[in-house]
């Protein structure tokens, strides 16, 4: 089976938790209505960019972030607290980029549970040469966008509260309320990975849940 193109078009934008918040709140009052929606979320600024052509390519990549979210989860995404927010945001971004969950899910995962208290530009570096062999579009990147796809990688890491900051890299597991454990196993339990959920605990909640 063919792998999936990785698609790196999320170098525009961190986790954008207020734009995307703003935009998914919007999408709900209107009737989840995308036309409605982009009207008003550019209208109202709420990408919060002077130029229009900033603010229609952030609307797009915030769209693609909620689209990818069950009906539970933007209603969640938008009712819920930040805490909560904060890890459906994590939910959307890895839903939308396969390359950011593969990331975290191979090689984050694996420095958490080898017990190394940090993940670094090394391990990044690491698995981005390892996906080209899987990957073969991936031979085309410059080593500037590659240095800003780490980056961007990094402070989305660092605003899901993955990492403590991306100056120290040190990794932190987050809590996941029974609730969202739930649905999320109910969406796919794969997604609990990004959580630095074992393999073991990701099957022990499939139980819990089914």
């Amino acid at each position: 089976m063919q792998e999936e193109k990785y698609r790196i078009s999320f170098t525009a934008g961190t986790l954008l938790m207020e734009e995307t918040c703003a935009v998914a709140e919007v999408f709900l009052e209107t009737g989840r209505d995308w036309n409605r929606t982009r009207e008003c979320a550019l209208r109202e600024n709420l990408m919060r960019k002077e130029k229009v052509s900033t603010n229609k390519r952030l609307f797009s990549l915030v769209k693609q972030r909620i689209e990818v979210l069950n009906e539970e989860e933007q209603n969640l995404l938008v009712a819920g607290t930040n805490s909560v927010r904060r890890l459906l945001l994590l939910l959307a971004v890895c839903k939308a980029h396969s390359f950011i969950f593969d990331f975290i899910f191979i090689n984050v995962r694996d420095c958490f549970f080898s017990m190394h208290e940090k993940i670094t530009h090394a391990n990044f570096n690491e698995f981005f040469n390892e996906s080209k062999y899987v990957h073969p579009e991936l031979e085309t990147i410059t080593d500037l966008t590659l240095r800003k796809i780490r980056q961007v990688i990094f402070r989305i890491l660092e605003q899901a509260e993955l990492i403590e900051s991306i100056d120290t890299g040190i990794l932190r597991r987050p809590y996941l309320p029974e609730h969202i454990e739930r649905i999320i196993v109910k969406d796919n339990p794969k997604w609990l990975g990004i959580y630095l959920y074992s393999n073991n605990e990701i099957n022990n909640a499939i139980s819990l849940y089914e």
